[in-house]
């Protein structure tokens, strides 16, 4: 058996199909690409996929992975199936995986994302800290405790937003909050982009929605949030990787 990591985006109205259908999609497209996947054992066999964490519905990703055992390797396999999925999901690189890389689920540490907001939609129903994070954000590069007062506003709002009360013993929660690596704030005509790192724990990530502090209930939005993850990252020895890096899936980093 060989394991392959692929690397593919999800762009387009295919952002609106739900995990599920993703993973039929590309089962369909496997099986009429007749790649050589290995099917688990008992009464209801099914591919042995793993994919990386999950993106909602309605986000886009350009930079996401699932992990698929063969049993036999094959060099083709995007050409295979790139004809036979969906409409803006394709399949962009593959690789090898050693055994003994963690699964995905387990090994990526940190995702990108960028969000965009149409300031106009912000007008009536806007959160009067907004204006705040608009200029402390945008002033970073002049004002370094304005930056460090922003960090800790936002991870303060994570810590609260990840707090969970159905579990008793409050150690199971230590270390479970994602932290924010980095931010940059910029216009682009009527609308403002968001572009942030942060670490992930256990699939956790800095979901966009912490920014409702300060734009209110992004529902009731004239024009949606746009939501786009751009990367996400393993750690090999203190420094973030792709997942389908050569150190990485040789684990020799």
């Amino acid at each position: 058996m060989v394991r392959l990591r692929i690397k593919y985006k999800k762009v387009g109205a295919i952002r609106f199909a739900s995990h599920r259908d993703l993973l039929r999609g590309f089962r369909r497209a496997f099986a009429a690409g007749e790649v050589p996947v290995c099917y688990s054992q008992g009464f209801n066999p099914h591919p042995r996929l793993s994919f990386g964490p999950s993106l909602r519905t309605g986000w886009e990703g350009l930079d996401e992975y699932l992990d698929v055992m063969l049993e036999h390797p094959i060099s083709d396999l995007d050409s295979r199936c790139n004809a036979k999925l969906s409409e803006g999901l394709e399949i962009l690189a593959c690789a090898r995986v050693e055994k003994s890389v963690p699964k995905l689920s387990a090994d990526i540490q940190a995702a990108r994302y960028e969000v965009a907001v149409d300031e106009g939609s912000l007008i009536d129903g806007c959160n009067p800290q907004w204006d705040n994070f608009i200029q402390t954000a945008s002033g970073v590069g002049e004002t370094v405790e304005g930056w460090r007062s922003l960090i800790s506003a936002l991870e303060s709002d994570i810590r609260v937003h990840y707090q969970r009360e159905d579990v008793e013993n409050s150690e199971e929660c230590e270390g479970g909050e994602p932290s924010l690596l980095e931010i940059e704030v910029s216009r682009d005509g009527g609308s403002l982009r968001i572009a942030y790192l942060c670490t992930m724990w256990q699939g956790k990530g800095l979901f966009p929605e912490f920014l409702e502090r300060y734009i209110g209930d992004s529902q009731e939005l004239e024009t949606p949030v746009r939501v786009v993850r751009t990367g996400l990252y393993v750690k090999r020895g203190g420094v973030y990787h792709s997942p389908i890096s050569e150190g990485v899936v040789q684990n020799s980093l």
